[in-house]
């Protein structure tokens, strides 16, 4: 029987999730952007190292989170394997209610 990990990467969406991946991978090495969790630079010699380049998905496929259709977040793999299953916040801005003029 095959394991979870090799059904879903032989299932539907993989292609469209690597061609995310990869525009992801390729914009922050173009730019040279550090992993923005820990602020370390991706070690893009060796990509199985501690440092080497993730996407992430903000949902967990093992909490439910889909393949595809979730915007993928950039990680080193030692920050990735931290993060684990756990869900990241969302962080959305402040509103002050109506007619409240305090900064």
């Amino acid at each position: 029987m095959a394991s979870s990990t090799q059904h879903i990467r032989s299932g539907r969406g993989h292609r469209t999730y690597r061609r995310q991946r990869d525009i992801l991978a390729n914009r922050y090495r173009r730019n040279g952007w550090p992993c923005p969790e820990c602020g370390r630079p991706f070690d893009w010699a060796n990509p199985q190292s501690a440092q080497g380049f993730t996407a992430d998905h903000p949902r967990a496929l093992a909490t439910g989170g889909k393949l595809i259709g979730q915007q993928l977040v950039a990680m080193c793999r030692g920050c990735n394997a931290r993060k684990g299953a756990t869900v990241m916040p969302v962080i959305t801005p402040a509103t002050l209610p109506e007619g409240d003029q305090t900064p």
